[in-house]
């Protein structure tokens, strides 16, 4: 990590020490961290995404040398936590992508070469659109989709991939990363947690069918709802807006 990856932005907030903004975001957060069992006989292709951080990426490389991925796929170009991962890994060039820092680590860490990278996306919907076509292109067709991403957007990534690639049959299997809420900068990751919520309503305002239409219907629960409301209600300056 970079000496200056721990210090707030100029417009981020400081991380909460509070016991009640601390047990919202965990029960937000777990809601958030949609995890499935893991075939028994692996995984036709593993997605794992620039979302996520190093410890996410240690993990899918497990899978990969374990035998368990068929082809593991890196996407991500530059979005909008692109800036927090250059800065958690120390680097400076503004033209790196997600994708390039995920080969590098696999490649450095692991001897993982044997990648295909995905690095024109720069949003959930069109990680999930572009990694597909990607794969259409290679002849690659898929029964079963690992999606790797980090675990505060792991359920807006599962809606996505029900909107624009279950259709035609594939299963999408759900292992978001490990919970590195810590590794973020400070006040980055209570931001991710809170945008994801208005996202993932399905109603006029969100990315659903009665909304933009981006995402398969997703049901948030009442504890859940209320949780990010308390939150936003003390804390307003963590709101992410909505592009």
């Amino acid at each position: 990590m970079s000496a200056d990856a721990g210090r707030p932005g100029p417009t981020e907030p400081r991380r909460t020490e509070d016991p009640a903004d601390a047990a919202d975001l965990d029960l937000v957060a777990r809601w958030l961290a949609l995890h499935d069992p893991e075939p028994a006989d692996g995984l036709d292709v593993l997605l794992l995404f620039g979302g996520s951080l190093p410890s996410a990426w240690d993990e899918a490389a497990a899978r990969v040398l374990a035998g368990r991925v068929g082809a593991l796929v890196l996407v991500g170009g530059a979005g909008h936590t692109t800036d927090a991962l250059r800065r958690v890994l120390g680097v400076e060039d503004p033209t790196r992508t997600e994708a390039s820092l995920m080969a590098e680590h696999l490649a450095r860490e692991h001897g993982i070469v044997d990648v295909v990278l995905e690095d024109a996306s720069t949003h959930c919907g069109n990680n999930i659109t572009l990694a597909r076509d990607l794969l259409d292109s290679l002849d690659l067709r898929p029964g079963t989709v690992g999606l790797t991403q980090e675990p505060t957007m792991q359920r807006r990534m599962d809606a996505v991939f029900r909107a624009e690639w279950s259709p035609r049959g594939v299963r999408p299997v759900n292992l978001p990363g490990p919970d590195a809420r810590h590794a973020w900068p400070p006040g980055r990751w209570e931001r991710l947690v809170l945008g994801e919520v208005p996202r993932l309503r399905d109603d006029e305002d969100g990315y659903g069918p009665r909304g933009r239409g981006f995402l398969a219907h997703v049901d948030v629960p009442d504890d859940v709802a209320a949780a990010h409301d308390r939150l936003l209600a003390r804390h307003p300056d963590w709101a992410r807006p909505q592009p």
